[in-house]
């Protein structure tokens, strides 16, 4: 027996540095792959910080350009990117959101407006480019129109369509 217990305490004894490799590999790895999580949740956190910045609802418009939504509708316009709606009215007002929101679009070189028409609000859209020509005379303006039926957003595949737009076009 003492031979046995022998031979099991050189084998024993013979794996130790083994499992002390092994363990200080895997606590070397482990304090790895925390660096390299904390790095990449910085940059993460950093590139969220960049995109809540003006200019989330920016799409890709023609030619090198870029374009912001708005939705009018016969009686009044709906801001996107705001959540503003003004009465069709009020629009060229110089209090008037989207008085504000245009001369902030039109600051940009290649950005401009987009305007999704529902249920006949082209009278609407045509008063807002009406305004736009009124405030910035000076300026060249490049404006961009969609019709939005129901045919078109299901095309888009809009689950889930808000209230306000749904039961227009329906």
């Amino acid at each position: 027996m003492s031979r046995n217990s022998d031979s099991l305490n050189e084998h024993r004894n013979s794996n130790a540095p083994m499992v002390e490799i092994f363990g200080g590999v895997f606590a070397l790895l482990l304090v790895l792959f925390m660096l390299i999580t904390l790095l990449s949740q910085a940059s993460l956190i950093e590139r969220l910080e960049a995109t809540n910045d003006e200019g989330l609802y920016k799409i890709g418009w023609g030619a090198d350009s870029s374009g912001f939504i708005i939705i009018t509708f016969p009686t009044e316009l709906r801001i996107i990117e705001t959540k503003e709606q003004v009465n069709r009215g009020e629009i060229c007002d110089p209090r008037s959101p989207f008085v504000k929101y245009a001369s902030r679009v039109y600051q940009g070189e290649r950005d401009q407006i987009i305007f999704a028409i529902v249920d006949d609000g082209t009278a609407t859209m045509a008063e807002a480019r009406n305004c736009m020509l009124k405030i910035m005379p000076d300026r060249p303006l490049h404006i961009g129109w969609i019709i939005a039926s129901n045919e078109l957003l299901k095309s888009v595949s809009l689950d889930d369509i808000p209230p306000y737009i749904e039961k227009v076009v329906k």
